[in-house]
Parts: C-alpha cells; structure tokens; sequence
C-alpha cells in the first residue's frame, strides 16, 4: 500500500493527472496544484512558472470564472491541520482565489487567500499561507475558485501547491517532494588539519546566493560545521543531500572548496566528487576525480539529475573552458585594426567562479581565449569604490568616518597586491543609483537641511520661492507641486545634487587614500533613454556635472524599450552636452549580450565613440559557468556562450585600436544646430506625459540620419550665453526658465532661428507662463490640448493614437499625443504652411509647429518594421546590386531577402520617411549650415571629430544593409597626406578646390575613417 501511494505522490510532483484516486499517505501530505482536476477553462497550467515548484504551477487568472479545481486526499487520523497554500504575489496587483475543505459534500473549512497586500514580503515571490481546520479521519476533498467569480491579471492568481500537517511548528518546504539531488565527497589524503568542504551556492534569481558546508554531518547551511564534525584528512562525507541548494527551475552554481575555516584556505583541493540521484551507489550519475590548484571547482548543475538533458547540463570549469577555448582557436578573428592601448576597452568578465579561484589550467586557458579579443584588463585597473554607505540611507548623511576606514583597507590592499596607482582608469562607486525620491526627502530632516544651504549658494529667498520664510522652505511631494511650484521644481533638481555631492564626498577620500586623481563615478542606467526625461529617475547630467567636484560620468546603453539602438548616442550625446564647461571625461557600459546581434553591438559602439566616450567596459562577456549574470549556463545570454557575436566584439575593439592614434584627442567642432534641453519641463511633465521628450530625442535622430552636427544646450548653459554661436536651435518641452528665455528672445531677435513644436516654452520653471516671451513670437498659440498621454518606452510609440494629420507636400505626418492652435499676428509678415506658422523676430526667425513632428517621425519607422514582421508576405522585389538606402516609406520596393536579412540583423527599424525628416530639417537647410561633412547615403552616422594630425570619423550603418559605395565630401583645414579606413585601408580620393576632399567606400555596420595630414 505505502509503495502504490508513494507513486501517486510523485506522478502528482512531476505533473501526471492522477486525481481520479485520492491521495493518501502519512502526513504531510503534499499536492501540486497543476495536478488538481478542472472543470473548465477558467483554470490553466502555467509550464512556465519560475519559482513554482517544478516550474509549474496553476494560473486561474482568464477564462470560465466559476471555473473550478479539485483534488481529494485521504488522512489517516482526526486531528487539527493546517493547509499550507503556496501562490505567486504582487505587491501592486491581486489575484484573490479561495480554498475549500469539504468532505462527503459537506463544507468544513474556506479562507480566501491574496485578498490584500502584504507589507514585507517580496515582490513577484512565491508564498506561502495558511488555512487551519480540524480534519475527521477519511477522504476530503480541496476546491479552487475564484473569488467573487472574476478574473485578474495573468501576472497573479498562480497557486503553486499544498503541503497538509499537523505539525503547525513546521516551516513548510516543497523541496523534499520533488527530485533528489545526492553528493559524496572523498578527500586525498594531503591536508594538514581537519576541513570542511565548502560550498558557495550562486543561483539565477532571488535568494541569489547561499552558503553550505559538507562534513561528517552531512550537508548544512552555513558558513561552518561544529568543530567534532570536520573531516579528517582522507575522510569521506557520508551522502549528502544537495537538493535545497537546487532550485528546480534553474539549478545553481555551485563554489566548491576545501577550508579548515571559513577565512583560512587550503592550498589544494583534491578529491574525488561523486553525484547521485538518491544515497547509494547504484544511484551515481556522475563522478569528478579533482585537482585543482587554488583550491577551487565550479560545477553547474542543473534543477535535477534525472533525465540525459539535465546531464548533459550538468559541467565543471575545466570542460567549459577546453570546449570553448577549442572554439576560440579555430575561429575566424578579425585581421584589421589592433588591440587599443591609449583608449582604455575593459570586458566585464568573471574568469573563474564567485569568489572561487579555480585551477591555474584553466584560468590560463580561460584568458587566452579573452586575449583574442584585445581587451585591456591585462594591462590596465579600475577600482570598484566600495564605500558607499550613509547614515539612514541618506545621501544627506554621509558615513565619512565609515568611508575613511573602508577606503584606507582598501587602498592598503591594493598597494600589497603590487598594483600601481598610474594604471588605475578609473573608480567605480556603485551601480545605477538614482536621485532619492521626493517622498524620502519629505521625510529625511537632514534633506531638508541641506536643501536650504543649497538655496542659500544660489542666492535664493523666501520670496523667489514663492514661500514667506525660511521655515516654510523643503523638498515637497510631486502632488504638492501646484501648491508650492518653485519647491517642486528645486526639489527634483535637488534630487540630482544630493546624488552628486554624497558621490563628490567619496571622491575626495578615495583621492586621499590612493594619492592620486581618479576619474571617479557611477554607472547612471539610461533612464534618458527609456523615458525621455532625466527625472524619471532624478538624474540631471546638466545638474550634475555644472560644478567642479565631478570630473567623470558613466551610463550604459542597454536601450531597453528605445525605439531604436541609436538611441544610445542620443544619451551619450547629453552626457557630452553636459560636460562642455567643464571637461569630466566619459566613459560607458557597451552592452553586448541579452540578445543583443552583433551589427547592433558595432553601431552602437561606434555611434558613442563618435560623441565622445573614451573608457569602456564591454558587458557582459561570462563566463557563463562563473556567474548568475545571462541565466543558466545551457541557456546563457552572456556572449561567452555566443560564438556568433564573437568577431563583433573583437571588430569592435580592433577598430577603435586601429582609430585611436587620432581619436585619443580628437573632437568635433562646435556645432552649428542646438537642440534646448530643458530640464524644468522634465520636472513639470515627468511621470505626466513624455512626450516632449521622445519628440525632442527624435529630432535628435533626423539631424544625425542627414550627418547634421548638432549639440544640446541645457537651460543654464543657454542663461550664460552658450547658444550665443549657433544658427538654429530646436526646442521641445513646455517649461523653461524665465532668465533662459529671455536669452533665447535675445538669441532671436540677434538673428537666430528658432523652431518651437507643440507646447514648447509656453510656461517658466515655477510653470508659471511665459507671457513676454511669447509676446514676441510671430504666432498666439493657445493652450496645448492633450489628446493622449505617452508613459511608454520609445519602442510602444505605436500605441499612440494619430489625431489629425498635418500635409507637407505628398507626405502625411500624424499629430500624436499633444496639439496646439497657432494663429498668426496679423500685424506680422508670416508664412503658414503644413502645420508651420513662419514669422521674423528682429533679425531673426521663429518656426513654430502645432505639433510633435519627431514623435511622427520615429512612428512611421517603428510602424512600418512592426508591419513587415507582423506580415506572412513581403511585397516581391528584384533585388539591386545595392539597395538603395533612401528608405522612403511611400511606393518603396525592396526584395523580400533584404527585408528578412534587414529584420534578422537588428532590433532597429530603418524605413524611416525621407519627407518627414525633410520637414524637421527644413530650418537648418533655409539657414545655410556649414556641414563639415556631406553623405550620400542617409542613415549612415557620421560625425566629424578633429585632431592635431587629422580627421577622424567612426561610421555607423543604421540602414541595416552591406553598402558597396557610399560618397562623402569632406571639408579640411590643411592638406592631406592619405586617408584611409580601419577596414579598407588606404583609398583614393581626390581634393577639390573648396578645400575638400572626395572619395567613396563601401560600408557594413562600421568602420573608422582618418584623414590623414600632411
């Protein structure tokens, strides 16, 4: 009888539909709710619930919403029990379901669980909860429904399984019911004194890690058995059971060493590692006879050890790194450009396990396969701060004497190691901190201290505050922000200065403790990317480095959500705005794995160099056997594991190696176009309508499709008279500070070109309006009328919604999310066309738009990519030689391979309208610019940066096609003695009499231009 209900048990752990028997067996009693029978659709299994015991667990969030469940089981004995039930849950979303106890049709017990949030559990978690009842001895019967007959989101309502005891002083566990996991361990007989064997388990999702050790007391959490348990030297561990350091959906890395403590190693680890699916020997699946100097072994396993699949996942280091060095020396490596030396390329790479150093084999094999790739963590260091501590969580309360004593061990351990402080790059503070919410300085006195002294620096009163006196001066909430407008707008810039000056405090010791200068910083996430507005997640760049206690900024281009790629120099290009005054150098995150292909990875790379990123760190290159980072080793996305993007990295590193001899101290001119970037709208409109934001990012993006050299301006670099040397400037955004407006009327009236779209610079930073401002324009415009908020990430553009439609020659441009009514002044001599009001302001000119033209801009790209993908035909074609890369939306033909090549080789969309970013250019080609360079091919990336021995130009190809001959033209300075590219080599051209040089080259993703001088 135990046999035969034992099978049930387990068919019920794995999945099998056995519930037409009951369940019964001495308690526990446990029961997988994907096991229970339905009644209809209103109940599903959801194979794919990581987490859930057995990844699988029963969703009952659509369908039939009396939809029911039900499992019997049988107790042997009355008694009071408790019904452990495990769920998914969220904090901000419910998916209420009720459990039933019957016998015999008979109600005994119901609770419903998920009713309400739960303050301290952890989001998206699985939990556990309780239902008690007493229970009569004999057959019952559990049902599921949902509560009050609805249905919720598909995110919740994930009921996992039940464990039923009567052992209420019990912590439940799921893990004894499913597969068994089983390790031995046989030391050699060379240690000196007794040892345990240490393992580190690094997991692939939360709880991340945890510590386990092997002795004669078996396997045990925690850092270090009792002392009469410690293994002699030649001892063997009895069968230990592993399975808890497994999770089921994923498995773990396990950190494998020998310690006689915890802190105190052992030279060596040798011995012999037998794994088994239950403790006997006729159970052994695999055996690893071991020696590894240091004393370390990594070996992932899987969630189990029961099927080929999941052994065939389960590896050690040393197989790893002979099957992917094998790879690694047969392959086909790049045979231009070289490894940089001046411009400092790291790689995020973890050669070894979490802590664990592995054999000295296979950490040598290990980097000669990196080595390929010429990054510099050989040759060069950078720091990782480590002291980021505060009192109370507070930027405003920095641990100084905390931070002093860390970064003196610190430093001390660095000067013991033999490094050299001249090789330090840089010093990494943390990663991707963000201004402190609003809500946290309310409540944080030492903000609201600090937020006064910072008023006072700016000369500020009460009165400029709009407040009576000092005491009424403190950070407030964002809904308070009607109330008191001036503290809502200098509380979300104060956000970005009590972020800068706590890092600025770290700064200064970290100098002291190293004796030297270090360009020190944080990797800011590129929340300017994703939302459009540097408050989303209050970080400033113009805030934060318009003083002199930052002298570097890092971000990274993940671009997650971002309607293209490219959009990753957009967020370099705001960095590089923000540091012209005062020069701090730039450095970025490359990011390379997650899915990322490799002409995406060498446009990127190449589109940031041009805008001024001069250290970088390639992320994330593995190993995938050393780290939780990309997932399971078997299914990593860390681009170890993805030897297709391989040549892309090395390509990526080779040229800007093969560039570097002018790149080093090479940058462009100032630039002839502006885009204002105005941080008072982002504080005004944040978390309100983006908008503005993503019209202003994609107005960027038409400039740099036409190679226009363009440069932000923020509000205070316009109040102290930088946009004073261009000729046309773009505004977005419906705020701007009053003393910035009245240089930019200046910057009009002087002879500017202005070009405002909807809504801009209709109200000051206190969102107050800007009356005499727009007294001077040529145009009333009325209040903005909002059609349709945007919250999104630049790739959900196609969600908006198109209100109208503006006409500008045959091509429609949609009016999307805002709108605004323009009438001209009839006193004024004006110009009105296709949705433009054109008018003069002295001797100048303002184009004001009614609405968002570079939101319809990107729409049209991201629509027409969503269509070809979505579509089972592509319009047939014949195929030219070179296609052309116009890319007009309207009438275009283009072969179907090209289009499936174009859709396989990136993420971006690339039918972008040549009419509409004729529209958006309209001004800069009415004005005359001087562009330095001319293209033939649109969307080529091409930015001009100057040296003392020539010209340098990295070239991106955002048209997603190989191109056997692009044209460019030239203007320079001086002679030129040859020019020659990364991967071409040296080209003909020839020299026109304007002091302009010609030639023609064919193009991939990227390559780098040098002009060479005389």
């Amino acid at each position: 009888m135990k046999n035969k209900q034992l099978v049930r048990i387990l068919a019920l752990v794995v999945g099998f539909a056995v519930n037409s028997e009951s369940v019964f067996c001495a308690e526990p009693t446990f029961l997988e709710a994907e096991a229970f029978t339905i009644s209809s659709d209103g109940w599903k299994v959801n194979v794919t619930a990581r987490g859930a015991s057995g990844v699988k667990a029963l969703n009952g969030s659509s369908g039939e919403t009396r939809g029911l469940a039900t499992a019997r089981f049988t107790v042997p004995e009355a008694g009071d029990y408790r019904i452990w039930v495990r769920h998914n849950y969220s904090s901000t979303r419910r998916g209420p379901f009720e459990v039933a106890v019957s016998s015999n049709e008979k109600m005994i017990a119901r609770k419903v669980f998920d009713l309400e949030t739960r303050p301290g559990v952890k989001n998206w978690a699985y939990v556990w909860d309780q239902l008690d009842t007493p229970l009569a001895a004999g057959e019952h019967t559990l049902t599921l429904s949902k509560y009050e007959s609805k249905n919720c989101s598909g995110y919740v309502r994930n009921v996992d399984c039940f464990l039923i005891t009567t052992d209420k002083a019990a912590k439940p566990d799921f893990s004894p019911y499913g597969p068994q996991t089983w390790l031995r361990v046989r030391l050699a007989d060379i240690y000196e004194k007794p040892l345990q064997v240490h393992i580190f388990a690094d997991h692939y999702r939360s709880p991340w890690y945890g510590h386990w050790h092997l002795s004669r007391a078996g396997a045990k959490p925690g850092l270090r058995p009792e002392q009469d348990q410690l293994l002699a030297s030649g001892e063997t561990t009895p069968w230990c059971n592993i399975t808890p350091m497994l999770y089921q959906d994923s498995g773990a890395i396990l950190n494998i060493t020998a310690r006689y403590t915890y802190a105190d190693r052992a030279d060596r680890l040798q011995a012999k590692f037998e794994f088994a699916t239950a403790p006997e020997d006729a159970a052994i699946v695999r055996t690893m006879e071991v020696d590894s100097q240091p004393n370390g072994l990594v070996v992932v396993m899987p969630p189990n050890l029961l099927t080929a699949e999941n052994l065939s996942r389960m590896k050690r280091d040393k197989e790893f790194a002979e099957a992917t060095g094998k790879i690694a020396d047969a392959y086909d490596w790049p045979q231009t450009g070289k490894k940089p030396d001046k411009i400092p390329f790291f790689v995020s790479a973890t050669v070894g396990g979490y802590g664990t150093e592995v054999d000295q084999s296979i950490i040598d094999r290990e980097w000669k396969t990196l080595d390929y790739f010429g990054f510099s963590n050989r040759d060069k260091h950078y720091l990782h701060g480590g002291i980021w501590l505060s009192k109370n969580k507070s930027f405003c309360q920095p641990d100084l004497e905390a931070m002093r004593t860390r970064a003196a061990v610190h430093a001390h351990e660095f000067f013991e190691s033999g490094k050299k402080t001249e090789d330090i790059v840089y010093c990494m503070l943390t990663d991707e901190p963000t201004g402190q919410p609003a809500s946290f300085m309310v409540a944080d006195p030492a903000y609201h201290q600090a937020f006064r002294v910072w008023l006072k620096k700016l000369d500020k009163t009460p009165a400029d505050l709009l407040v009576e006196n000092w005491d009424a001066v403190k950070p407030v909430l964002e809904s308070d922000r009607d109330q008191f407008p001036a503290l809502h707008y200098f509380t979300q810039r104060f956000r970005t200065r009590a972020l800068g000056d706590f890092m600025a405090a770290q700064r200064e010791i970290l100098e002291s403790s190293y004796g030297r200068e270090l360009p020190t910083l944080v990797n800011f996430s590129d929340g300017a990317t994703y939302a459009a507005n540097f408050y989303s997640q209050g970080v400033d760049y113009f805030e934060l480095l318009d003083v002199e206690n930052q002298n570097a900024i890092w971000s990274e281009d993940w671009a997650n959500g971002a309607s293209s790629y490219q959009c990753g120099a957009y967020n370099v290009d705001l960095m590089r705005a923000a540091s012209r005054e005062h020069g701090q150098t730039l450095g970025h995150y490359l990011v390379a794995h997650a899915g990322r292909k490799p002409w995406d990875i060498k446009t990127k790379a190449a589109s940031e160099t041009a805008r001024g990123i001069r250290i970088w760190k390639n992320f994330s290159y593995g190993v995938s056997w050393g780290s939780h980072e990309g997932g399971p080793a078997w299914k990593s996305h860390t681009w170890y594991n993805h030897p297709e993007t391989w040549r892309a990295n090395a390509e990526v590193t080779y040229e800007i190696g093969g560039a570097e001899d002018l790149l080093i101290d090479a940058a462009a001119d100032p630039a002839e176009v502006a885009i204002l970037y105005s941080s008072s709208s982002d504080a005004w409109t944040v978390k309100r309508n983006h908008a503005y934001g993503f019209n202003r990012m994609h107005t960027w993006m038409a400039l740099a499709h036409e190679q226009v050299p363009v440069d932000f301006i923020g509000e205070a670099q316009l109040e102290r008279g930088l946009l004073s040397d261009y000729k046309v400037c773009y505004a977005s955004g419906p705020n701007l500070t009053r003393a910035a407006a009245e240089k930019l009327t200046e910057w009009v009236k002087g002879g500017g070109v202005l070009v405002l779209t909807a809504g801009a610079a209709m109200r000051d930073e206190f969102n107050r309006p800007l009356t005499e401002f727009n007294d001077h324009l040529p145009v009333m415009r009325e209040a903005v009328t909002e059609h349709q908020v945007f919250l999104n990430s630049g790739s959900y553009v196609h969600i908006l919604r198109p209100v109208s439609i503006v006409k500008a020659g045959q091509t429609e441009m949609e009016v999307l999310s805002v709108s605004q009514k323009q009438t001209p002044r009839p006193e004024r001599k004006i110009e009105s066309d296709a949705g433009v009001v054109i008018g003069a302001v002295g001797k100048g000119k303002v184009y004001s738009m009614g609405f968002l033209p570079g939101l319809s801009y990107i729409k049209q790209a991201v629509d027409a990519r969503r269509a070809l993908q979505q579509s089972e035909e592509v319009t047939p074609g014949e195929q030219d030689e070179n296609p052309t890369p116009a890319l007009d939306l309207a009438g275009k033909v283009v072969a179907p391979q090209v289009i499936r090549s174009r859709l396989e080789r990136s993420y971006n969309p690339w039918e972008f309208s040549a009419e509409v970013r004729k529209f958006i250019l309209r001004p800069v080609r009415e004005v005359g610019i001087n562009k330095p360079l001319t293209c033939s091919v649109p969307l080529v990336d091409a930015v001009v940066l100057k040296s003392e021995k020539g010209i340098v130009i990295p070239l991106a190809n955002y048209t997603l096609d190989s191109l056997n001959r692009v044209e460019f033209t030239v203007h320079v300075d001086r002679p030129v003695a040859r020019i020659k590219t990364v991967h071409q080599g040296n080209i003909d051209f020839q020299s026109a009499q304007d002091g302009a040089v010609k030639f023609a080259i064919p193009l991939d993703a990227s390559d780098y231009l040098k002009i060479i001088y005389r």
